[in-house]
């Protein structure tokens, strides 16, 4: 498959960049049109193949003392803007995301209630079998006041707009928020704070439910695309792990998921949810699949402890 190989080093900086230009600069790295949902408020190199990402989050509320989707975001914008910036990957090219692998300390030392910033280390290695053709591997470290909160392993590809019509076949566009939005969960039980929040529909089978497309939550769906993207897919897994261990809270300290085929807009989405063998005493092991016209589309897998870690204070200066 034709593509864009990847240069040996750094294609140029743009670190220096004024903060207007930078912001606007920001927004078409990141691929977002609402400039409230960019993370990024910068970033510059830090060593061979390594670069540092200046992230923002705004304040946390509810049960976990981060918000799942600002995780699996901070990830996604701090790889594409190492792309795009450092290694002069095209704009108009479409980005394949096949893996995603979080590990998460265990407390999350970040506190409830206020905005926190974040400096996120993003290595790209330069030899190997993860330097190939047409996709970056990154190891990628979140830390918050110098302390790592989580890491992510994880693979960016991208192929040309060419590539991508041939690859998408008889799905290049769809009718955006034109298809049946099926009643949303009980918030709680898919462990948010509002309807518009939920990512998922009863369908009266105990651990199985209906993927929900709510194009009015900008936080998953920020503009109009062809296929489900990705990260709503890990946030519909979170939920669905949640009403599946429920009572028991969802605390992972791992998140796991692969994907092996666009989830399309015009059919349902089934998502199943099942609980694995405990990985140890007061562990917990779960796995959520997606299914579409009989096919698996991806697999998210989470680990972790059955029991919450200590509350850390609302705020801490």
């Amino acid at each position: 498959m034709p593509s864009t190989p990847v240069p040996a080093r750094p294609a140029h900086h743009t670190h220096s960049t004024p903060l207007p230009a930078r912001t606007a600069l920001l927004s078409r790295y990141t691929h977002l049109r609402d400039p409230a949902s960019v993370l990024v408020t910068g970033w510059e190199p830090a060593g061979a193949d390594t670069f540092l990402v200046q992230v923002r989050w705004p304040a946390a509320h509810g049960e976990r003392p981060y918000d799942p989707r600002l995780l699996t975001q901070t990830v996604r914008q701090s790889g594409l803007v190492v792309a795009h910036a450092e290694y002069g990957v095209p704009l108009d090219h479409q980005t394949l995301l096949r893996s995603l692998d979080l590990t998460l300390a265990p407390d999350f030392p970040v506190p409830r209630g206020q905005a926190a910033a974040l400096d996120v280390e993003v290595r790209v290695p330069d030899t190997g079998p993860r330097r190939r053709t047409g996709a970056l591997a990154m190891d990628i470290r979140l830390r918050h006041r110098g302390t790592t909160v989580a890491a992510a392993d994880t693979e960016f590809g991208w192929v040309s707009p060419a590539v991508y019509r041939r690859l998408r076949g008889p799905h290049p566009t769809v009718p955006w928020g034109q298809w049946p939005l099926p009643e949303p969960l009980p918030p709680a039980l898919a462990g948010r704070a509002t309807c518009g929040d939920v990512a998922l529909s009863a369908t009266g089978h105990p651990g199985r439910w209906l993927l929900r497309n709510d194009t009015a939550n900008t936080l998953l769906f920020d503009h109009p695309v062809d296929h489900v993207p990705g990260l709503a897919l890990i946030e519909a897994a979170d939920q669905a792990a949640h009403a599946l261990l429920t009572p028991t809270p969802l605390h992972p300290t791992s998140i796991s998921t692969r994907y092996t085929r666009y989830v399309e807009f015009d059919a349902p989405c089934w998502i199943d949810a099942t609980l694995l063998p405990a990985p140890g005493p007061g562990q917990f092991a779960a796995q959520v699949t997606g299914t579409q016209n009989g096919r698996h589309t991806f697999t998210t897998e989470f680990r972790g402890p059955t029991t919450p870690p200590p509350a850390h204070p609302t705020t801490r200066r």
